[in-house]
């Protein structure tokens, strides 16, 4: 090959010119043969062929714990560390009765619901329970104590199984009309879980730390209260979080309990007895009870999809505990927006599921960047803002917050004010008779209430009302 051919990379022949200027070879190392990987034995506790125990994990070959976590970060070398396991313990005997139907309940293992007196749990932090100044329930014998009942009890309502049609469930499900147009769809617990549930309310949840930006069933604080903060600001920002009870899983409640400080046991056992999978409550249709996934409603994850419905279960809207537990739980959430809010230099407030911001000039420049903040926030927190209910309202407009106009003072609205007087007039001129139009089973009791709460909000329109509605002949 001439120079010439060489400098322009012309090639004599295929492979030519790898032969004339290639390197020469190099010796390759001799490639070790690999090692097979040691088959690993099936884990019965994954392997759905096998029959899983109820309580305690499956015993496994132990790793060294040097080899295992070696290499490894200390939040993943914390999570491959072996759990200890809590001992189990007979809960009833075969011979235990059914509280409620008197059927045969059979016998059945305690160790992972709590323990028992002689063996707590043993994942209990007493010294955290008593930071947060609730009392100590470190296994399954204290919380029957706390709420007056018994272990028996309390295992039959936490611990049935409700994922079967054919069983008896805790829950009755119903539908209410929105004003928005459609149907909600509720659960409300049966009698004997209503009363349970009422006396964990007052004995335990009502003491679980609360943020001062929460205004919503709370002792001492109501709509009025709330909307007070945001009057006579430059602009009020409304956003609402979708779907928000059914947000607060069983994993969720379970693992608040958990950060409290109480045990592994006890915090399952805590979220059994208040949350529920809404798609098996019963609902009466004639003499029969059905199940509620049958109704095919929105509400239900999974209606629509041919039966395939998820097991989740979640705060049931209609249990008495459901919104103090949702308060409890969103006390990160409401630390986060309320110090947003101030460094913006604006108030924040949260009645349930509606959350409100308002404040001056800045908050109003810069209202755009400051929700693309909030939905960052929210969506860290695990919830979701409803886009179509988000509101910016400025001076110049109507500013409503949780129902109350808050421009220059907390006031009744308008429009609802027309329409009530509208009301009463025609009742006082033709009689209540025919004005019953939305067939209000006590129309009277509903008039009351809702002049009521008119006066509690704007007092000088309640009077009015009022006045009018003592002229009615009933």
């Amino acid at each position: 090959m001439g120079l010439f051919d060489w400098l322009f990379g012309k090639k004599k022949d295929a492979g030519g010119y790898q032969r004339d200027y290639r390197d020469p070879p190099r010796e390759q190392p001799r490639q070790q043969p690999r090692e097979q990987p040691r088959q690993q034995p099936v884990n019965p506790r994954l392997d759905p062929r096998q029959p899983q125990p109820f309580g305690g994990p499956v015993p496994r070959e132990a790793t060294p714990v040097g080899q295992r976590n070696k290499g490894l970060s200390f939040r993943r070398r914390r999570s491959r560390e072996a759990v200890p396991p809590v001992v189990d313990q007979p809960l009833y005997t075969d011979t235990t009765r059914n509280p409620q139907t008197g059927r045969l309940m059979g016998g059945g293992p305690l160790g992972a619901w709590g323990g028992t007196h002689d063996r707590p749990d043993a994942h209990f932090d007493a010294r955290r329970v008593a930071s947060h100044e609730l009392p100590a329930i470190p296994h399954l014998d204290a919380l029957a104590e706390l709420i007056g009942s018994n272990r028996s009890e309390l295992a039959w309502l936490a611990f049935k199984p409700q994922n079967d049609p054919d069983k008896e469930s805790h829950y009755v499900a119903f539908e209410i009309r929105k004003k928005s147009g459609g149907t909600r769809l509720l659960a409300a617990p049966m009698p004997r879980l209503k009363s349970v549930q009422r006396r964990l309310l007052d004995r335990l949840i009502t003491k679980l730390p609360l943020h001062e930006s929460v205004h919503g069933f709370r002792k001492g604080r109501d709509i009025l209260s709330g909307a007070s903060v945001h009057v006579g600001k430059d602009v009020v920002i409304s956003v609402d979080i979708k779907n928000f009870f059914p947000s607060f899983t069983f994993c969720r409640v379970s693992g608040y309990f958990r950060w409290l400080g109480y045990g592994r046991g006890i915090a399952n056992t805590l979220a059994s007895l208040t949350t529920t999978e809404l798609s098996f409550a019963r609902q009466p249709f004639g003499t029969v009870w059905r199940p509620a996934y049958s109704l095919q409603h929105p509400d239900i994850r999974g209606a629509g999809t041919g039966g395939n419905f998820p097991w989740r279960p979640q705060l049931p809207k209609g249990a008495p505990t459901s919104p103090a537990l949702a308060n409890a739980i969103c006390w990160r959430m409401d630390k986060r927006l309320s110090a947003l809010a101030r460094k913006f230099g604006g108030d924040y407030t949260r009645y349930a599921d509606d959350l409100t911001f308002s404040g001056g000039e800045d908050l109003a420049r810069h209202s755009r960047k400051f929700l693309k903040i909030v939905r960052r926030i929210i969506a860290t927190e695990g919830l979701e803002l409803n886009e179509a209910k988000t509101r910016v309202i400025g001076k110049g407009h109507g500013q409503r917050v949780t129902g109350v106009i808050v421009n220059e003072q907390t006031n009744f609205p308008r429009k609802e004010f027309d329409l009530l007087k509208a009301i009463l007039h025609n009742c006082i001129k033709h009689g209540p008779q025919n004005q019953n139009r939305e067939n209000h089973p006590d129309f009277h009791a509903h008039l009351q209430g809702r002049i009521a709460h008119a006066r509690h909000i704007g007092p000088e329109r309640g009077m009015k009302l009022q006045r009018m509605f003592d002229q009615v002949r009933w």
